[in-house]
């Protein structure tokens, strides 16, 4: 596959045309290195000419499960988030490499299929923090991401993007990438059939090829099974989903959970909290004693794919007070029912057995809710 004839050609200021020859990796962990410190190189502008795509690196080596409170059993070499919160899972190989025939597309549908079920809702969020060295950093370069000017709203807007990551991912629109210096024609073909049938995900392919002369080196991305029937049919499935309200979230949920979910709308708002709904679920927010709104609690009609039952979640990722977070977790899992499904996360399979505490789990949210607003964070207390 590699081609040691193949070349670019730099025209210099002297008028002296100089021939810089393809040349391999030397391994595999720097062209991993190389997307980790450069996600540029993933072609954004080919992907969507109108509207070049923008990375932001959420963590390489992200580990996936494939169960139920079960720890890693594998790890896409890159994850990172677009503009449009898309989550886009990364795996690279060197041409040399066998693996990159067939067993590489079997790896990307696993770490997709499982990440979507088995990731809890704040598990991109969280390792984005980790990642950037915190939240403010994370934030900051969110915030570049997406374009943000300074304002108030800026908090919300992040949250909502976050949210809408959350969405995605739950709904299977994710982006999948092979990256090889040479993609082989048995890859290519199947990269190009996945992305025609898929609807909701993108399946897509570059050959990073390296160019490397006696004292420079060139990284040229070229993109692989993309069209522009097939780009103009993926922006409109992912513009046209609408959100959900009361009726369409109530019409897909199993009969016998709507009148919990009717109850814990309606009387959540009466109590002053505010419904903020997605395209497969909603979240109930709260403003603490600053006003800032507050996500405690979330429901899903399903658990997604493998999952019939409605599941609720009590969240505590938005919990200044790290104590009190870690307060608050314990009051949930001492639910019966409720199991830890991530770091800020409590997640409750929604079905008869556990209607009665499910209610003590919607109570406990709307305890939290009084709590909040009487709350004063340590740092002010300093003041």
């Amino acid at each position: 596959m590699y081609n040691a004839d193949e070349a670019i050609f730099l025209l210099k200021d002297s008028g002296d045309l100089e021939k810089v020859p393809m040349q391999p990796y030397d391994s595999e962990d720097l062209l991993q290195s190389l997307i980790a410190e450069y996600p540029e190189l993933l072609a954004g502008d080919q992907i969507n000419p109108d509207e070049p795509v923008r990375w932001m690196l959420i963590k390489r080596e992200a580990g996936v499960p494939d169960g139920e409170q079960q720890g890693a059993r594998w790890a896409t070499d890159h994850l990172l988030l677009d503009q449009s919160a898309i989550p886009t899972f990364v795996e690279t190989k060197r041409s040399s490499d066998t693996r990159i025939r067939r067993e590489v597309v079997g790896q990307m549908l696993d770490y997709a299929a499982n990440a979507q079920r088995y990731w809890p809702a704040d598990y991109v969020r969280s390792m984005a923090v980790i990642q950037h060295g915190g939240s403010e950093a994370a934030d900051a370069i969110m915030i570049e991401l997406l374009g943000l000017e300074s304002t108030e709203s800026i908090a919300t807007e992040i949250d909502t993007y976050w949210a809408k990551v959350e969405e995605n991912l739950h709904d299977g629109r994710v982006r999948l990438i092979f990256v090889a210096d040479r993609l082989p024609s048995e890859l290519r073909r199947v990269i190009e059939f996945l992305n025609d049938q898929m609807d909701r995900a993108e399946v897509l392919g570059i050959e990073l090829v390296q160019y490397a002369g006696s004292n420079i080196k060139a990284l040229v991305p070229r993109l692989v099974g993309q069209t522009e029937v097939i780009r103009q049919k993926k922006q409109a499935g992912g513009t046209n989903k609408p959100r959900l309200n009361l009726e369409t979230f109530l019409n897909r949920c199993p009969v016998e959970t709507r009148d919990f979910f009717r109850k814990a709308i309606t009387e959540s708002q009466e109590r002053g909290m505010q419904v903020y709904w997605g395209t497969s679920g909603f979240s109930l927010r709260t403003p603490d004693h600053a006003d800032k709104l507050v996500s405690l609690f979330y429901g899903f009609p399903s658990g997604g794919p493998g999952r019939d039952s409605a599941i609720i979640q009590g969240y505590v990722g938005d919990i200044a007070d790290a104590e009190y977070g870690n307060q608050l977790r314990r009051r949930f899992l001492a639910i019966p029912g409720v199991t830890q499904a991530g770091e800020y996360t409590m997640t409750m399979n929604l079905d008869v057995q556990h209607f009665e505490n499910a209610e003590r789990l919607l109570h406990l949210v709307w305890d939290i809710t009084v709590e909040l607003s009487k709350i004063t964070p340590p740092e002010e207390d300093m003041e």
